[in-house]
């Protein structure tokens, strides 16, 4: 008996993931579907350059008669980055099931008129692993639609892509970070130099009159193009507050919006680009506009910013050092470490340069692979430079508590980068902090957290930066840093790497 029952399971796990409305949402044959998703792709009218790179979609999710042709443009946008092979985290809201966390699928290729499309086991396995974030149910995955049909559309421009199918419920801002947290983390530390996208399933208001869907649904993309998940949570329930007849919701997706607004802006996203809108009105014969459902295609995108510019503006600070002084303390980091890691001593090391011997806060950061492996430093002045760049570097590469020590194989392969902050300033207003070029520090009560100006590459937009900064490095609040009880301080750097 048991061994029929691994035999079942081990089929199971074979078995794909049949279509749920395959012949309801879009045709079942799939010379029929290729033809209509051609009708549509044809009908596009956009612009054939683009411009920075492409990490996630927003699109429809009705079926093809209605949202069809909106979700077209979103997918045609996407096929003119000409991307080989990409992983496609594909999230939506479970429609049939309410998750406590969201549900990411481990069983089995998805199966549509085109034929299977493969999962990315490797990436799944590593979210699977965030048992307190995320959970492998599979049923809710069964009979949803709002992710299945995507795939045709991406089957149709893509010869090879594999996917990360997830399903949410209805969640607040601060689990929403949680989870865009997760998967920012696991992209980020991926093995792979496949691109990673997101798409977005979701339609917009539901059942009101025409007239009264076009002005929400606006309302609703304008929100989202301000690009600010914080001003999401909070003003996207004033929509759906408005005294609107029919009004059953603003967004059907909110949750998956939200975390993919998150997880774009923590991925360098910098601008929102409406691709096309619509609604189930304007659909010949069966638009209803008593009663409609909007749709758009959204597009975001990470757009080339200068790294010399930025550079060039964190620069303008309160410090400087010769070029020979930086290569003399990028190499005492290196030998310090290498010491302490081969006997456990701390390097002796002698100078009478003045410049070295001024007393300076530091830090010293450690990349390896591009991806940060430790990063430790101090904000007070209280030792000469070159001791702090001794001390900074050997807690750098010991003592990060987010990182198991450096190896000495690993430090081969790690480049040092070290920051020379300028004193703190105490601000009056979040107005004073300057993107890219100021670092911040935030302190109420016993919590405090910092950031270098190099932060900013990653979280562009201040309000993200500040409310991560407060929440991740803090433990406060997201938004303590609007709390006048919070302190906020302002810190220029002068930094410089290892090439």
């Amino acid at each position: 008996m048991n061994f029929i029952l691994l035999i079942f399971l081990f089929l199971s796990e074979l078995m794909c993931r049949e279509p749920a409305v395959s012949g309801q949402f879009y045709p079942s044959n799939k010379h029929e579907l290729s033809k209509v998703i051609d009708f549509y792709l044809s009908r596009v009218n956009l612009e054939q350059t683009v411009e920075g790179q492409i990490l996630g979609l927003i699109v429809p999710h009705a079926g093809y008669m209605f949202s069809g042709q909106v979700a077209a443009y979103g997918f045609k946008y996407l096929s003119l980055y000409n991307l080989d092979n990409p992983i496609i985290i594909l999230i939506g809201q479970s429609h049939y099931y309410f998750l406590e966390k969201p549900s990411v699928y481990t069983k089995s290729n998805f199966k549509t008129p085109f034929g299977e499309v493969e999962l990315e086991k490797n990436f799944i396995s590593q979210l699977a692993n965030y048992k307190n974030i995320f959970t492998t149910e599979v049923q809710p995955h069964i009979p949803e639609h709002s992710l299945e049909v995507e795939l045709p559309f991406l089957q149709h421009i893509f010869s090879n892509f594999t996917i990360v199918p997830i399903l949410v419920s209805s969640y607040d801002y601060k689990k929403s970070y949680q989870i865009a947290q997760n998967l920012f983390q696991t992209i980020k530390n991926y093995p792979t130099k496949r691109p990673i996208i997101i798409i977005c399933s979701t339609d917009l208001s539901h059942y009101p009159k025409y007239s009264d869907a076009i002005q929400a649904d606006y309302q609703t993309i304008d929100l989202i193009k301000t690009f600010d998940p914080i001003k999401f949570y909070q003003e996207l329930p004033k929509i759906q507050k408005q005294p609107i007849d029919n009004f059953a919701c603003a967004i059907c997706a909110e949750t998956a919006v939200g975390i993919t607004l998150l997880l774009t802006q923590l991925l360098s996203g910098n601008e929102v680009k409406l691709l096309n809108y619509s609604n189930s009105g304007n659909i010949p014969t069966y638009g209803d506009k008593s009663r409609v459902v909007g749709y758009a295609s959204i597009a975001l995108i990470k757009k080339n910013i200068s790294k010399e510019n930025i550079q060039m503006d964190t620069k303008k600070n309160e410090f400087t050092i010769s070029e020979q002084n930086q290569k003399v303390l990028l190499n005492l980091a290196r030998k310090t470490i290498n010491e302490y890691l081969t006997t456990k001593k701390i390097l002796d090391f002698k100078t009478t340069d003045p410049e070295l011997l001024q007393p300076a806060a530091v830090f010293v950061t450690l990349n390896k692979n591009n991806q940060l492996r430790g990063c430790i430093g101090t904000t007070v002045s209280k030792e000469p430079l070159y001791q702090a760049v001794i001390n900074m570097s050997i807690a750098a590469a010991t003592e990060d508590p987010r990182f198991s020590p450096l190896t000495k194989q690993e430090l081969e392969k790690t480049r040092i980068e070290i920051s020379i902050l300028s004193p703190m300033k105490k601000i009056s207003s979040v107005q004073e902090i300057k993107e890219n070029i100021h670092g911040v520090v935030v302190r109420r009560g016993f919590n405090s957290g910092l950031f270098l100006p190099q932060v900013w590459q990653q979280l562009p937009k201040k309000e993200l930066f500040l409310s991560e900064l407060c929440y991740g490095k803090a433990g406060l609040g997201p938004n303590a840093w609007k709390d006048p009880k919070t302190e906020l301080y302002v810190f220029t750097v002068f930094s410089f790497e290892e090439h």
